[in-house]
């Protein structure tokens, strides 16, 4: 007969492991990242990644708050980094918060998987924006998600066309349209609506995985690469938040976003690092 033989482990030295795995795990930092919901995703990949090298600190990216709201949130002291799509206002930086630009991402016209469509011009968009174009080639209802008037993305769609600010507006006053709060929001529903369009950024895609189809716009396709060139301006700046006060782990975690390792994680997920 085959005995199974197992070391005998007594009762006090498992009580022992335990208490030390619980004392490590009360003494592990964690540091809080909000804001942006377009880059929630990045942030968890960079701080996947930055744990693995930094077991003692623990990365929480909480669900989208906004640009705006980060930053309050980190004024308030309840995130340690806010990532936000836009620069600082006066009255932010006057109360104690720095930024920091880290990456550009592109921002891509976008439809549902199964849109008849694969480009689109400046005119056209702003026509379906209009409400002038209501259907797709193949008679489909094209569906619109709209994201608020004060959102990046809106602002830098204005700038796109001399039609397509009067478009915007339109488009504003029109009833029944899809309107998408924060940038998962947006997303789910242009994965999920049959005919739909709108914008979204690139990196956002990338990290997320998200299932959409990106439109080259007036012949040019949405790359990380144009991003970083200095005269394109359909492309969203994302900046890190901080204060004189960030801790030591939330600064060692900005460093890491800038470094070479945390530059290579965004080049590959759509985005043109901008390390400083």
């Amino acid at each position: 007969m085959r005995l199974n033989i197992f070391p005998i482990v007594s009762l006090s030295t498992i009580i022992a492991a335990t208490t030390l795995a619980g004392i490590a795990l009360a003494q592990a930092e964690t540091v809080r990242i909000g804001g942006t919901g377009g880059a929630l995703g990045g942030m968890r990949l960079l701080g996947a990644s930055f744990m693995k090298e930094h077991p003692a600190t623990q990365i929480e990216v909480l669900p989208s708050l906004g640009s705006s709201g980060g930053i309050k949130a980190l004024l308030a002291g309840a995130v340690d980094i806010a990532v936000s799509s836009r620069a600082l206002k006066d009255e932010e930086r006057t109360a104690g918060a720095t930024s920091r630009l880290y990456a550009r991402t592109p921002l891509a016209v976008v439809t549902s998987p199964d849109a008849p469509i694969a480009e689109i011009t400046p005119g056209e968009l702003a026509a379906i924006y209009a409400g002038e174009t209501t259907r797709w080639p193949d008679g489909t209802i094209i569906r619109l998600v709209l994201r608020p008037a004060s959102e990046t993305d809106i602002q830098l769609l204005r700038q796109l066309s001399p039609g397509m600010e009067r478009a915007v507006d339109v488009a504003f006053g029109r009833p029944g349209l899809v309107s998408a709060t924060n940038d998962q929001d947006n997303a789910e529903a242009l994965e999920r609506l049959p005919g739909a369009i709108g914008l979204i950024a690139i990196g956002q895609i990338a990290t997320e995985g998200r299932r959409l189809k990106v439109l080259s716009l007036d012949g040019v396709m949405p790359t990380a690469v144009l991003a970083a060139q200095a005269d394109y301006d359909f492309v969203k700046d994302l900046h890190l938040v901080t204060k004189s006060d960030t801790t030591t782990p939330a600064m060692a975690f900005v460093a890491f976003v800038n470094s070479a390792e945390g530059q290579n994680i965004l080049a590959n997920t759509g985005h043109s690092p901008m390390a400083e």
